[in-house]
């Protein structure tokens, strides 16, 4: 039925390139193609208006996902040369029937903006938080978006998670959901993991979903996507403990992991003796300035100093480390697209810069830690 080659060819692109924008694919993104950047000049920025910025983005993003199908007929104009193709005999009907997605569209949005965009969803939502005057929550909902202390989760391109002062925000493609975190309960109620995830971050990746019911009547119960290792900050941005439902076990993040092999291994090393108690009394760790320094960087690994181009050294540092700030030093200086060389790898003092591995790492006498969490 197609006897053109190149309308066949458009048509695969057509469906390829829809399906990445529509989807949000991390190249579309980094190039800018997107609703709201396309729209930028209509579509007003997020910081200087971040509810109407929402309403506008998810309005436009109707309109211009429903168009895409016309965009394409009218595209095969230019790359169809066979009048025997399906496409050009039927092109008035496919016409009509690809402009009531359109028409169903345009009506939608334009029954959301009457009325200074009454029946938008976003609006009805901060309507019931003050029905005198939705704007007041909308305003404070932007002036909390431009502080520096609030959170933003990311879930790939499609979900974003913001966490301000007051309100927690669940942002997809065509959806804004919006509640008071001291009016809200959180419940963690499903998980997925993945072996690999699109952004390239090594290892298994757990997201764990959590609804989010607002306490108010008539506010939609809405879920919010992140990653389990953001688990804690979230918490802790909320300011009261998230409920955790039985069939859902959190996985541990991959520095945790990482502290309890590089205890077991400090742990296993020679014990470090070259100190009097007088040196580490009243003195607490120089990272978290919390706990007691408990390891010293002594040489003990059996490395050639000829043959290595980085040779180990013992650090002249007096122990002013604990082991997992010590770890997390370590872990921050290792290449973090390789985790498997990471217990072969070498770092640096952060203070004398002298060269060390995990062997060189010694536990004080007296001090054990295999247990500590």
């Amino acid at each position: 039925m197609f006897e053109s080659t190149s309308l066949i060819v458009y048509t695969l692109f057509c469906i390829v390139a829809s399906v990445c924008f529509v989807s949000r694919t991390i190249e579309f993104v980094a190039n800018g193609l997107t609703v709201e950047n396309l729209l930028r000049t209509v579509i007003i920025k997020e910081y200087d208006n971040f509810v109407l910025h929402h309403i506008q983005r998810t309005s436009f993003s109707i309109i211009v996902y429903s168009s895409l199908p016309l965009v394409y007929l009218l595209g095969t104009l230019f790359v169809n040369n066979s009048e025997k193709s399906f496409v050009y005999v039927y092109f008035d009907v496919l016409c009509l029937l690809f402009l009531v997605p359109i028409g169903i569209s345009v009506s939608v949005v334009y029954n959301w903006k009457s009325n200074d965009w009454a029946n938008h969803p976003l609006r009805i939502v901060l309507n019931h938080y003050d029905p005198a005057d939705w704007t007041i929550p909308a305003h404070n909902i932007t002036t909390e978006f431009r502080s520096i202390e609030k959170l933003t989760l990311t879930c790939g391109t499609l979900k974003k998670t913001v966490v301000t002062q007051n309100w927690i925000i669940s942002i997809d493609q065509f959806n804004v959901s919006v509640a008071k975190k001291s009016e809200s309960l959180f419940t963690v109620y499903s998980s997925d993991i993945f072996d690999n995830v699109p952004d390239g971050t090594p290892g298994a990746v757990q997201f764990i979903n959590i609804e989010v019911t607002a306490l108010r009547s008539r506010i939609k119960p809405f879920s919010v996507r992140i990653r389990s290792e953001d688990f804690q900050t979230l918490e802790e941005h909320i300011g009261h403990p998230i409920q955790i439902s039985d069939n859902v076990k959190l996985q541990r993040s991959r520095t945790e992991r990482f502290l309890e092999v590089f205890r077991e291994q400090v742990s296993q090393n020679p014990v470090y003796r070259g100190y009097t108690a007088a040196e580490l009394e009243d003195n607490t760790c120089a990272g978290c300035l919390v706990n007691i320094p408990n390891v010293k960087l002594t040489k003990c690994c059996d490395d050639d100093p000829v043959n290595e181009m980085l040779p180990c050294s013992s650090c002249q540092c007096r122990p002013m480390w604990c082991v997992d700030c010590m770890a997390k030093w370590y872990e921050s200086r290792q290449p973090q697209n390789d985790t498997t060389i990471w217990l072969s790898s070498k770092c640096t003092c952060p203070l004398c810069r002298q060269v060390f591995c995990i062997l060189d790492v010694c536990p004080l006498e007296n001090f054990d830690f295999r247990n500590t969490v």
